[in-house]
C-alpha cells in the first residue's frame, strides 16, 4: 500500500506520574521500532512539568495536559479526585475517580485529536517488532478489530454501552467487545459520538458513565463507528474462537512479569 492512500494515525497514550518508568519504556519500544510513529501522550495537568522536563525533546512526541482535552468540569472534578481528603461522602457525588477519568480522557482525546485515527496504548504496553501505519489500514481503510461477548463481564462493558446510550436493552439483541490490543479508531467516530448525545438531549451522560460499574469508552467508540457512522473508513475485522482469536504480536502488555502479545492480524475480514 503506498502511504498517499494511509489516513494518518497516532498513537496516544494517556498516563500521569506514577507511571513515568513504564511510559519511558514504552517511549524506547517506540523509538527502536516505530520512530516515525507520531505519539500523543496526555498527561494529568499537575504533572506536565515533569513528563516536559523528561521527553520534551523527543521529536515525535506531542505531550498534552488533560485540561487541554476534557471539558473544565471534567477536568475540576478529575482533579479533586486526586485530594484523598476532599473525599468525603459529602462530596463523593463530585468527584471523577481516576480510572473513569482516563477512560473519558481518551474519548475526548480523540475527538480532539490532530491525527484522522488512533491507536490506543497505554504505559504498560510494550511494541516487540517493527510497525507502520500500513499496518493498521487495508486498502486505506482503518482496521476495527471486535469479537462478540463471550462473558459476562464482556456482556457488562456492552450492556453499559447501551445504557449510556439509552437504547432500550429489550432491542438489543447482539454484543460485542472493541477492547482487542490495541483499539484503533477514528477521530470521526469520537466526534460522532458527542454529536449524538447532544442530538439524544442527553447532556449527563457522564453522569451515567460514571455510575455503571463496566462502562468502556472502547465500545462507545465501537458502536459510533458500526451503528452510527455505518463503519465509513473502517475495514471491520471480526475475531472469535471460530478464527483462533488473537494472535501473538506486535504490541506487548506486561502482567505479572510476563508478556501478553497480541495482534489481531489473521482473522477473517468482513464488510
Amino acid at each position: 500500500m503506498s502511504p498517499s492512500n494511509v489516513a494518518s494515525i497516532c498513537f496516544l497514550t494517556p498516563t500521569h506520574r506514577d507511571e513515568i518508568e513504564r511510559f519511558a519504556r514504552l517511549r524506547q519500544s517506540i523509538e527502536l521500532h516505530a520512530p516515525a510513529f507520531p505519539h500523543v501522550a496526555i498527561v494529568n495537568t499537575e504533572d506536565h512539568a515533569e513528563f516536559a522536563a523528561r521527553f520534551g525533546r523527543d521529536s515525535e512526541l506531542r505531550i498534552v495536559t488533560t485540561a487541554d482535552v476534557l471539558p473544565s468540569v471534567i477536568e475540576r472534578h478529575r482533579r479533586r479526585s486526586r485530594l484523598a481528603w476532599l473525599t468525603g461522602r459529602w462530596l463523593r457525588r463530585r468527584v471523577i475517580k481516576s480510572g473513569y477519568a482516563r477512560q473519558l480522557t481518551r474519548l475526548y482525546a480523540l475527538a480532539s485529536c490532530p491525527y484522522e485515527s488512533a491507536a490506543f496504548i497505554d504505559s504498560d504496553v510494550l511494541i516487540s517488532r517493527a510497525v507502520s501505519p500500513e499496518d493498521f489500514h487495508v486498502d486505506g481503510r482503518l482496521k476495527l478489530v471486535r469479537q462478540r461477548a463471550a462473558t459476562a463481564e464482556c456482556l457488562d462493558y456492552d450492556i453499559s454501552t447501551h445504557e449510556i446510550l439509552g437504547n432500550p436493552l429489550h432491542q438489543v439483541t447482539e454484543l460485542f467487545d472493541y477492547r482487542c490490543l490495541p483499539p484503533c479508531f477514528r477521530k470521526s467516530s469520537a466526534t460522532t459520538l458527542l454529536a449524538e448525545f447532544k442530538r439524544r438531549h442527553r447532556p449527563r451522560w457522564v453522569r451515567r458513565f460514571i455510575a455503571q460499574q463496566r462502562p468502556s469508552e472502547y465500545n462507545l467508540l465501537g458502536y459510533a463507528a458500526t451503528v452510527l457512522e455505518g463503519g465509513a473508513g473502517y475495514q471491520l475485522i471480526e475475531c472469535g474462537p471460530a478464527a483462533g482469536g488473537l494472535d501473538r504480536g506486535a504490541f506487548q502488555r506486561a502482567a505479572g512479569g510476563l508478556s501478553q502479545s497480541f495482534l489481531p492480524s489473521s482473522c477473517p475480514a468482513t464488510e
